[in-house]
């Protein structure tokens, strides 16, 4: 019995080896851990014992590493995670409505988190509503510059993050970053279908 459960964390060992993902081979390598650390008690080789405690620790933590980092993901495409984090830096805005909020070309120095009402983004003739994040693409490009004008299309609740409280957010959460940036190409992608549209009705009529 002892001897099948050398073979069996030989092999849990070996396979953790040839594992091209991170979340499996350290499953594996786990398990292999706990099969040898029996194997080592039962046969009462110490050094076996002695290694594989040592290792098995490392392995759980690195484990935990990665399922932190997946759920990191997950939350990543959740926009309401973005709100969460930045909610604490926030400072309340009520600009009214014909109110310019971002001019192009003006400096970067903050985003929004639209709270209530709507805004309009000229160059992209879109209208963003509650729930939404705008003036990302500045305060995230090298440039620190304003990619477009936005105006408030009604009276609005905002809530206004400067960049440096940004960027404090950003390096203890990174999934922030990594949610605005999903964000920002989601829209360019919009934006250009948007366009396409465009000119394919004018090319119709």
């Amino acid at each position: 019995m002892t001897a099948l459960l050398a073979y069996v964390a030989s092999a849990l060992t070996i396979g953790s080896l040839g594992m091209k993902t991170m979340l499996p081979l350290r499953i594996f390598a786990l398990i292999g851990n706990l099969v040898f650390v029996a194997y080592g008690a039962l046969e009462h080789l110490w050094f076996v014992l002695a290694l594989n405690l040592v290792i098995l620790p490392v392995n759980i933590w690195r484990l935990i590493e990665i399922q932190r980092l997946i759920q990191n993901v997950h939350d990543a495409a959740n926009q309401n995670h973005v709100f969460d984090a930045l909610m604490p830096f926030a400072r309340r805005l009520t600009p009214k409505r014909g109110e310019v909020i971002i001019r192009k070309g003006d400096p970067s120095d903050s985003l929004y988190l639209v709270l209530e009402g709507s805004l309009f983004v000229e160059e992209a003739r879109t209208e963003l509503g509650a729930g939404t994040v705008v003036g990302e693409i500045g305060v995230l490009s090298g440039t620190r510059k304003r990619t477009a004008t936005v105006i408030a299309r009604t009276d609005c609740v905002l809530a206004r993050v400067s960049a440096d409280d940004f960027q404090q957010v950003y390096f203890t959460h990174p999934s922030v970053g990594l949610s605005l940036v999903r964000l920002v190409i989601d829209r360019l992608v919009a934006q250009q279908e948007n366009q396409a549209l465009a000119r394919e009705a004018v090319a119709a009529s």
